[in-house]
């Protein structure tokens, strides 16, 4: 692919612009236009989390707190994690469907085992 033709999302306008037409923002984290760069470069650039966080009424703390559980894929091997109320029917990586809760395998599960009163011999 030619590098010159490849397109970028300005973090500013959201429009998709060539990429010898980017720039980075004063932060130098994000790659805006020219034409924001230019517009906005006495100024402070702010990031698209940043506009989301100006522009809606209140806070969505309810995604946030949802709990998020931990799981493996015992084919591949892969880990990831879902909130609570999302199921999981096959691994995002290998799509099959041998997947457990990442607590149920390994060390840390024997571990806490051991500790357990009805495992002790004396």
């Amino acid at each position: 692919m030619d590098d010159e033709n490849l397109l970028i999302v300005c973090r500013s306008c959201g429009r998709k612009i060539l990429m010898h037409n980017m720039r980075p923002d004063d932060n130098g984290e994000n790659m805006i236009c020219v034409d924001c760069y230019k517009r906005n470069s006495p100024k402070k650039t702010m990031s698209i989390s940043e506009k989301a966080a100006e522009q809606s009424p209140k806070p969505r703390k309810t995604e946030k707190s949802e709990p998020m559980i931990k799981y493996i894929c015992t084919s591949c091997k892969y880990k990831f994690s879902r909130k609570q109320t999302q199921e999981v029917g096959k691994c995002p990586y290998c799509g099959k469907t041998s997947i457990v809760m990442d607590n149920q395998l390994g060390a840390d599960k024997l571990l806490n085992e051991s500790n357990d009163k009805r495992f002790e011999t004396w």
